[in-house]
């Protein structure tokens, strides 16, 4: 994943290539075609302002271009760490424009993510020509990640080109004057961009009926086809905005619940409350994990509902289910206002939601089985601690 903030821990100084660059250069890796051949260069222009009560404050312009194997986005971020945010006061907002060649990669935009996720101080906005490896799912997950996290990402429309050509480009001049099918291509790249970011609705109505539905699910099989969510909300007590956000467990991958535990460890977060609402109560792992990052932050509150209980018969996943009580996180069964709540947050605050039948029947006897379970470990506990007690030697 990469450190949590990139320019902390390297030591390279990364520069921009020059202040403009020529027409022929812009001409040629900027245009906005569908299929770029023999352009594998990335160039990005960028310019950061300081954020001030009347107008935004101009401090930098430049160009990057990828080097040494280093892409060009994460040589901004090097050289804005050292020369930027090791200057200024950290109190001070920037805001930071992109207009790029090619669109981030998925692993540029995953350490992006991160990088403003550390600095919340800033604010980006991408604008590229073209959209790189877009039909790769990776990619498309982490351009919706950008958005989550704050950042603008957009096709460069006519605007964009004319105002990347006078302020970056050596131009003698002369007026920007757009190539063949400029609009056109534009129109192709925006529409395959809001494509994705749509996918970005952390869940569809459709999804969250199939997904969040508390059934109990009576064969095997079918506990492979109901997809691992986590929903979580942030709220933080300086008065700023709740963090909303949707994790997906993949097949092969990482749980959820380990993407959650990244993405709060990347905030450096302590005082924050913290309600998560998952379709599958915690594996073991997932759970002794939560419950380490629960004891490491005792100013952290950390609620987690489910809509079921994952193979709640099996042992080590009880007593996985008991050490996020021990660990301090609260741990209950989502009934009717909980369903409401995931539903306003996460899929549709336009719409209401419509419980589906025997909805809070389902919910209690869910209930009354999470309490027998922490009911049995901790007698079992305690039978545990009777056979640990020491007695010294009886007193003359």
């Amino acid at each position: 994943m990469g450190p949590f903030c990139l320019g902390c821990s390297h030591r390279k100084c990364y520069s921009p290539i020059r202040n403009l660059i020529s027409q022929e250069t812009f001409k040629f890796h900027f245009k906005n075609l569908g299929y770029a051949k023999g352009r594998k260069d990335t160039f990005l222009c960028y310019e950061v302002t300081r954020k001030d009560c009347d107008s935004p404050v101009s401090l930098h312009h430049g160009v990057f271009k990828n080097k040494d194997n280093i892409h060009a986005e994460i040589c901004f971020l090097y050289w804005f760490h050292d020369k930027v945010l090791k200057v200024l006061s950290p109190r001070e907002e920037f805001k930071i424009t992109w207009y790029m060649s090619w669109s981030p990669c998925f692993e540029c935009a995953e350490q992006i993510v991160r990088f403003l996720a550390t600095h919340h101080n800033l604010s980006l906005d991408i604008f590229s020509s073209r959209l790189y490896n877009v039909q790769d799912p990776e990619t498309q997950q982490n351009l919706c990640r950008l958005v989550q996290e704050g950042a603008q990402v957009a096709a460069m429309d006519l605007y964009e080109f004319k105002k990347c050509w006078k302020k970056f480009v050596d131009n003698g001049g002369r007026r920007f004057r757009p190539w063949k099918r400029l609009l056109t291509n534009f129109r192709y790249q925006d529409s395959k961009l809001q494509e994705i970011l749509r996918r970005m609705d952390p869940l569809s109505e459709e999804e969250f009926y199939s997904q969040f539905y508390n059934q109990r699910v009576k064969h095997l099989c079918y506990y492979h086809r109901m997809k691992p969510y986590l929903c979580y909300q942030l709220e933080q007590f300086n008065g700023q905005a709740p963090l909303k956000g949707c994790l997906l467990s993949e097949k092969g991958k990482q749980h959820a619940e380990i993407l959650f535990l990244d993405k709060i460890r990347s905030m450096e977060l302590s005082q924050v409350t913290i309600t998560c609402y998952l379709t599958w109560s915690p594996c073991p792992n997932c759970a002794w994990q939560l419950a380490a990052f629960k004891r490491d932050r005792p100013d952290l509150i950390l609620h987690i509902y489910t809509s079921r209980l994952y193979f709640h018969w099996k042992r080590p996943f009880q007593k996985g289910l008991c050490s996020l009580r021990q660990s301090g996180i609260l741990v209950d069964v989502m009934d009717l206002p909980q369903f409401t709540d995931c539903w306003t947050n996460f899929v549709n605050p336009k719409r209401p939601f419509w419980p589906w039948k025997g909805l809070e029947i389902i919910s209690r006897r869910t209930q009354r089985r999470l309490r027998r379970i922490k009911e049995s470990w901790g007698l079992q506990d305690l039978v545990n601690d009777f056979g640990n007690l020491q007695l010294g030697p009886p007193m003359s």
